[in-house]
């Protein structure tokens, strides 16, 4: 029987496939766009710190500078000759006062060109009546620049600098206003210092000032922006933050960064245009979009070419699978093609041929190898216990206990006559458990003092279920091996049997104390791979037998009991019975 073609299709595995692919895809273009965002955001950030950090890198180098010039200021008003001029003078000899101005002079030289900010510097000697100046030279007072100090000394509060006109100055006084000294700073430096910052962008400007005093430089043509400006930074000013601003002002969005100039008690403010920060970068929108169509494309392209590459032979194989199910072996898929399919074909049509010639040998050796795990339990006899047994009886009958004798006896017998009969491999399920019992019994006969038994009675209908022979006691065999071993403690076995609604659990307990987690797992990995193992144990063979009986879902499953030791469950599923 020959396959043409393979029929109409669900589309099952091409829709699976196809959803799959938009399930990783879909992540995966997200993720890319959110990096791109992110990427943006942070060069953005970049942007943004690197202006931050460029003005206030020059907003601290101009503090520190006028820092330096009023520390110089400060100085040169505990000069020495300063001092003493302003203490002996009008009573000292007219040489000595002359030599202590040109002195005086020479420490104001100093002090003008420790730095380039300084215009002129000067001081007012009470004690001489004369007005010291690098500009004016040595001058009488009152004169002008005498009555200007003094009118700007009468400020209240004092200022951290002094303001007139365009002229800016740092003042101070000492000896009870005997001494006056005067620094005036160069306003067209610090505008020039103004403008270095302001070179940070083509865009941007910077102002230095205060909401009431308003602006006291600026780089900036534009003047409307300025109390705007000045309100926003006090405002953060009055919040402690030092964050930078994206302001919109007079239909311009702008960047404020600002910074404290403590020496003037003045904030250094630069605002740049927001569109000189992200212009550059906004080009990457149009990328986005682009990336966005050619991924729809590209799925589309994907979908289409999975149809016809994987689609359509794949039906056609799900179909010739379909009628295997039906017990059709007697078919053949016909190919043209020259991939990877073409070897699946084929090797289907191998597959289908070969199904049906060893469908009849597994199952014989399926059977066979029941009977055989069934002849290596009964050969598993245990030659220390039949030999232990007997010396028991023998003990027993020196000492005179002949009832416990020919119970033992008694009990012995039925136990190998039951595990050496060669008939049915398949009894009752009441005589496999009567039969654990029987074991159960002998040992506690031997080991009167220390081991003994409870069991619960079966009285529901499963009990005449007809279940393989001996799969119950070398589970209870195991117990009385392993579980009381090192005769420290009263050993109890409990045995029960609980119908359930898709089959049997029997229940094998001990309350010994020799069970470790260690040892409870690999007693679990044990039963886990017992098909591969070569030498089987009891359990392990146990396990097997069910399985092949009964299915995957039935076996032996190993816990912790209740009672503090193992617990032994065989489960009987009979809905999975082959």
């Amino acid at each position: 029987m020959k396959l043409q073609a393979a029929g109409r299709s669900r589309w099952l595995v091409y829709q699976k496939i196809v959803i799959v692919f938009i399930v990783f895809l879909i992540p995966l273009v997200v993720m890319n766009i959110w990096v791109n965002y992110k990427g943006l955001s942070f060069v953005k950030d970049e942007i943004s710190e690197s202006a931050v950090a460029g003005a206030s890198f020059y907003s601290k180098q101009l503090d520190n500078e006028l820092y330096f010039i009023r520390n110089q200021q400060l100085l040169f008003m505990n000069n020495r000759d300063l001092q003493k001029l302003s203490f002996v003078g009008g009573t000292v000899e007219n040489y000595e006062e002359v030599q202590l101005i040109d002195q005086v002079k020479d420490s104001l030289l100093t002090l003008q060109s420790t730095s380039d900010y300084v215009v002129d510097t000067g001081v007012y000697i009470k004690s001489v009546g004369k007005m010291i100046s690098m500009m004016n030279g040595v001058e009488n007072t009152p004169n002008d620049t005498f009555r200007m100090i003094s009118t700007l000394m009468e400020t209240n509060p004092k200022p951290s600098f002094y303001r007139l006109g365009d002229r800016m100055l740092f003042i101070e006084s000492e000896n009870n206003s005997g001494i006056w000294s005067y620094i005036e700073i160069s306003k067209g430096k610090l505008l020039a210092a103004l403008n270095q910052i302001a070179a940070l962008y083509q865009k941007s400007a910077v102002l230095l000032g205060e909401e009431k005093l308003g602006s006291i430089l600026s780089t900036t043509k534009d003047t409307d922006v300025i109390p705007t400006m000045l309100s926003l930074v006090e405002e953060q000013s009055e919040r402690n933050s030092n964050k930078p601003i994206i302001q919109k002002i007079n239909g311009t969005s702008y960047f404020i960064t600002h910074s404290h100039v403590s020496s003037l008690n003045l904030s250094l403010i630069m605002y740049v245009n927001q569109n000189e920060l992200t212009s550059k970068l906004s080009q990457f929108n149009t990328w986005f979009f682009a990336i966005f169509v050619i991924t729809i494309m590209v799925l589309l392209l994907y979908s289409f070419s999975i149809h016809f590459m994987i689609h359509k032979p794949l039906s056609k194989l799900t179909k010739a699978f379909q009628m295997i199910e039906t017990d059709n072996l007697n078919l053949s898929i016909e190919s043209k093609r020259k991939d990877e399919f073409h070897y699946l074909f084929n090797s289907f049509n191998r597959m289908a041929y070969r199904l049906k010639r060893s469908i009849e040998e597994n199952y014989e050796q399926r059977i066979a190898l029941q009977h055989s795990e069934l002849k290596q339990l009964q050969s598993q006899i245990n030659p220390h216990f039949l030999y232990n047994s007997f010396f028991n009886i023998y003990m027993m009958c020196k000492t005179g206990d002949s009832d416990t004798a020919a119970e033992l006896s008694q009990k012995l017998g039925s136990y190998y006559q039951y595990i050496t009969r060669s008939g049915s491999d398949e009894v009752p399920l009441f005589k496999e458990y009567r039969h654990s019992l029987d074991y159960c019994e002998i040992q506690c006969i031997r080991f009167s003092n220390r081991i003994r038994y409870e069991y619960a009675e079966m009285t529901h209908p499963v009990q005449s279920v007809l279940v393989p022979r001996l799969i119950i006691q070398p589970i209870v065999e195991n117990v009385f091996e392993h579980a009381f071993e090192d005769g420290t403690m009263q050993g109890i076995v409990y045995l029960c049997v609980d119908y359930q609604e898709q089959g049997i659990r029997v229940t094998v307990e001990d309350n010994g104390n020799s069970l470790t987690d260690e040892k409870l797992e690999q007693l679990r990995t044990k039963l886990a791979s017992s098909a591969e193992q070569k030498e089987k144990t009891g359990m392990s063979n146990v396990n097997i037998r069910l399985q092949l009986k009964y299915g995957a879902g039935s076996g032996v499953f190993v816990s912790r009991s209740q009672h503090g030791g193992l617990q032994v469950d065989l489960i009987i599923n009979f809905t999975k019975e082959t």
